[in-house]
């Protein structure tokens, strides 16, 4: 558990933080324009929860306070250039009332704070829709740089 500076706690999210995730999951869909399965929800956010080799959510609340505020995901690429981990983040959600706030920046610096002291991460990635300004522009402000990559899918 980590606190930054007594106004946000930032952990490891717990099983019965699922269904809050999946609230967050869902609305973070919608704004996205996403389809959103419900059935594929709670099982899909509590995979990670259940089985870190699929990833891990961080999770923040206000110092002292139980209630969730925010969120990431982290999963992970082995990058064999580096003999090291990418971690990439993901399914990043913040409360409405606690935007502009500092709840990302806060999981942000955990995020480094653990990659740094895992040893073996060499790189730390976000995906950001081309549109997302405002998303971007707190990635610079916190010391990300834009690469030159493009992001193609195929739909299973």
């Amino acid at each position: 558990m980590y606190t930054m500076d007594n106004t946000f706690t930032i952990r490891l999210a717990r099983i019965e933080d699922a269904k809050k995730l999946a609230e967050f999951c869902e609305l973070l869909r919608e704004s996205l324009e996403m389809p959103v399965q419900q059935e594929k929800l709670l099982p899909g956010v509590s995979a990670p929860i259940k089985d870190l080799s699929k990833g891990m959510y961080l999770v923040a609340t206000e110092a002292h306070r139980s209630e969730l505020i925010g969120c990431l995901m982290i999963t992970y690429e082995w990058d064999p250039g580096n003999n090291a981990f990418t971690w990439w983040i993901q399914e990043v959600f913040v409360d409405i009332n606690w935007r502009r706030k500092g709840v990302f920046q806060a999981l942000y610096k955990h995020t480094i704070k653990m990659a740094k002291d895992k040893g073996n991460v060499c790189t730390i990635k976000i995906h950001v829709n081309d549109d997302n300004l405002n998303a971007q522009k707190i990635y610079k402000r916190l010391g990300m740089i834009d690469t030159s990559n493009f992001m193609y899918e195929f739909k299973i």
